[in-house]
């Protein structure tokens, strides 16, 4: 065994020193370096740059997951050694420029034949003391004519170590950035945007969706921007970056995602069980967003990178659920999740060292994250427009429904109404009416003379007949009663018959006194004459019992007044005394009252 790591040993030792420099063109304008570079692993954090020259053969090449530059969280410190060669004729400036800005301590040390430089960047220093300002280390390597170096880079990190670095001149190096540092700034620009437009849309509707929403968003992009290094370049450039932004920002952006996947889905109404799940998972995550600042950076870290991979299967989960109940606009957050979960999964498999470090894996987060937030912001905005849609409609048919409603309870009162006024007609008859002739009784009479007065002028004058039938009563003890009531309907017919309906109106006191009011005359002697009409008429009348024919006969008493000055029972009691005057002379026939005086109201 012993042997066998002699040899394994000596043969690294070999390998790194067959290790061929990077030579460097400045045609080229972007040199990968991952070939060249070997490896020395320093556990103790103790070795400084003598003791790692003094090491040269301890150094070996990169094997296996170390190829991808991907070292995932170690406590290690690590030490790359990159061999240099230039073939330029003149002096040359290079950059030895690092893909990932998530890096917390690299220090580079260029070893010429006569003197060494030193540098330092990452997030723990601040920005201003970097050798060259940017949003990632870069590190400037100036080499004269044909010159070869050695550059030793020592790294540590509580974050993943990703070291993928390449030489690039500065023309490359400023396009390449730009490129970079356009997309970032258009990313987070929209962010911006996005939760400004949602803050409006929660100040403006009152929905808590949209102020989880704008929460969410800003919380990821602040976490997103200290891991580009967009936030320490712009805000805090004299500052030490506080390492538990990024943990703590996620965690706290997952735990809000899972809050607004429970409204958004409305899984209350929809799926309750999964409502009371991420309700619990959100009060796990909101524990676990207070713990990432209680442990170290690289724990927090890993509860981060745990947490985004538990919040993927959790919502996609509640999403596909939601979307086969059928749930408005649930396809659309799965196929939105889908993009940024994607994304956050290959950081965080990546962060574990398990995939390499490239554009997809680094930025992907950003593209899923961007398209993402655009589709459920805009979502959001749809379901809500689409339920002030449907309650529009709804307000519609409530109306539609009322003003229904409204016309058939009208239709019902109006039918009430004349149900109503048809039975008072009916009882008005009932209470106005005599029953056994259908003439109008002593209310029906009261009635009509009342509206009378009240459209009479103070002048137009009325007269009024009582008529007592002569010999009714011994037709009711000979014939029975049948029989009279028989002849008091004929007798009321013919009296019907006798009088113009524009004339004045026919009534029965009771028993056999009949009344008539007459008001359309101009001249006495038309009552009189209408008075022998009513005698005659009642002659005709008639009623035949065991084949003998009865008839009767009556005396009228007339008397006159003016209707504003009068009132009816005065005038059927003068009329009476006519009347009464006809019996004592013993004879059928009319009597007109001789009295002219007038009885006040």
């Amino acid at each position: 065994m012993l042997l066998a790591c002699v040899c394994s040993t000596g043969s690294f030792a070999l390998a790194a020193e067959n290790i061929t420099p990077v030579t460097l063109d400045p045609a080229q304008g972007q040199v990968p370096v991952q070939p060249s570079l070997t490896l020395l692993r320093d556990p103790t954090s103790a070795l400084t740059l003598d003791d790692v020259m003094a090491a040269s053969a301890d150094f070996h090449p990169l094997q296996g997951k170390e190829k991808s530059m991907n070292f995932g969280y170690v406590r290690d410190v690590l030490w790359l050694r990159l061999p240099l060669q230039s073939l330029s004729t003149e002096e040359q400036r290079w950059l030895l420029e690092f893909e990932f800005a998530y890096l917390d301590d690299i220090r580079v040390f260029v070893v010429h034949d006569d003197h060494r430089t030193q540098m330092k960047a990452g997030l723990s220093y601040p920005v201003g003391e970097w050798e060259i300002v940017a949003r990632k280390p870069v590190f400037p390597v100036q080499l004269d004519a044909g010159e070869d170096v050695t550059v030793y880079i020592r790294a540590e990190s509580e974050a993943p170590l990703v070291l993928n670095m390449r030489m690039s001149t500065p023309n490359a190096f400023n396009l390449s950035e730009n490129r970079v540092v356009a997309f970032l700034a258009l990313y987070f620009g929209m962010l911006v945007a996005l939760g400004l437009y949602n803050l409006l849309l929660f100040i403006t509707l009152r929905q808590r969706e949209f102020l989880i929403y704008t929460c969410f968003v800003l919380t990821f992009g602040i976490a997103a921007s200290h891991m580009n290094g967009v936030a320490q370049l712009t805000l805090s450039q004299f500052s030490v970056h506080s390492p538990y932004m990024v943990p703590t920002g996620f965690a706290l952006a997952a735990t809000l995602a899972v809050l607004f996947a429970r409204r958004f889905l409305w899984l209350r109404d929809t799926l309750p069980m999964w409502h009371r799940a991420l309700g619990f998972i959100a009060v796990l995550w909101a524990l676990g967003t207070l713990v990432t600042q209680l442990v170290s950076p690289q724990r927090a870290l890993e509860i981060m990178s745990i947490m985004g991979v538990l919040t993927t299967i959790s919502l996609m989960s509640a999403g596909i659920v939601a979307m086969r109940r059928k749930v408005p606009a649930a396809g659309i957050f799965v196929f939105a999740w889908t993009l940024l979960l994607l994304g956050t999964s290959m950081l965080a498999i990546r962060n574990t060292g398990w995939l390499p470090s490239n554009s997809l894996t680094v930025y992907g987060m950003q593209f899923g994250s961007a398209t993402e937030m655009l589709l459920l912001s805009f979502a959001l905005a749809a379901r809500f427009t689409d339920m002030k849609r449907q309650k529009e409609k709804a307000q519609q048919e409530l109306v539609r429904t009322l003003v229904r409603q409204e016309r058939e309870l009208e239709d019902r009162v109006a039918r009430r109404t004349r149900e109503l006024e048809e039975a008072k007609a009916r009882l008005q008859q009932i209470v106005h009416k005599d029953i056994l002739t259908g003439l109008p009784n002593r209310s029906g009479l009261a009635a009509y003379f009342a509206e009378f007065r009240e459209k009479a002028d103070a002048r137009q004058p009325v007269a009024v007949m009582l008529i007592d039938l002569d010999g009714f009563k011994p037709v009711n003890d000979e014939f029975g009663h049948d029989a009279g009531d028989d002849l008091l309907r004929d007798i009321a017919r013919h009296l019907q018959g006798a009088l113009a309906g524009d004339e004045g109106i026919i009534g029965r006191l009771g028993g056999d006194e009949f009344v008539v009011l007459l008001t359309g005359f101009a001249e006495r002697s038309e009552v009189t004459d209408r008075a022998n009409d009513i005698l005659r008429a009642i002659a005709a009348a008639k009623v035949t019992r065991d084949g003998v024919s009865v008839s009767v006969a009556a005396s009228i008493g007339i008397c006159f007044g003016y209707g504003a000055d009068v009132s009816l029972k005065s005038l059927v009691t003068r009329a009476d005394h006519a009347m009464y005057e006809v019996k004592r002379s013993g004879k059928q026939g009319i009597f007109v009252s001789k009295e002219d005086a007038e009885l006040a109201l």
